[in-house]
């Protein structure tokens, strides 16, 4: 009951970040041009801001992805095989995607804690390239958590007896 509620407060804060995000991207591009054709003048840093928050919205967004089962798959080949190698395949699958998540994880943190030593700034901004980077190492981790999700429920078949409780 308190991990349910932890996930669905997780699930809400990656969701309303996203769409924050999405939400200041566009409205600060919108300004931006406005500024620019309207007032002949523009933000020095809206677009670079931008950029960056893409970079996060792409990597919290591979969360929210993990977390619905829809990041792109090969799924032409898996419906030819019976269904306990399809599971299998699926395990196995999701295995690989939290093994590379934690890769990424370990490599992503290394390289933020790099930067922030060095203290390297964004060009525009001038704001610490390192809280750029700590996309890679929280979403990786956000994706991690998401796909271990997956792949206990796979493992375990849960979300099957849940679909046939449904069903009867």
């Amino acid at each position: 009951m308190m991990l349910d509620r932890l996930d669905r407060g997780l699930s809400w804060a990656e969701d309303a970040f996203i769409s924050t995000l999405l939400i200041t991207a566009s409205a600060i591009l919108f300004v931006n041009v406005v500024a620019r054709y309207v007032f002949n003048t523009g933000f020095v840093w809206a677009e670079e801001f931008v950029r960056y928050e893409i970079v996060w919205l792409v990597f919290v967004g591979g969360s929210v992805a993990a977390r619905r089962g829809i990041h792109i798959g090969v799924e032409a080949v898996v419906h030819f095989l019976p269904p306990t190698a399809r599971r299998l395949a699926a395990v196995a699958v999701l295995a690989l995607c939290v093994a590379f998540c934690i890769v990424l994880m370990i490599y992503g943190g290394e390289l933020a804690a790099q930067t922030r030593m060095f203290g390297q700034r964004t060009s525009a901004m001038q704001a610490p390239f390192w809280i750029v980077q700590l996309a890679i190492p929280v979403g990786a981790a956000l994706m991690a958590l998401r796909f271990s999700q997956r792949l206990y429920l796979e493992a375990t078949g849960v979300h099957r007896r849940a679909e046939m409780e449904m069903i009867n």
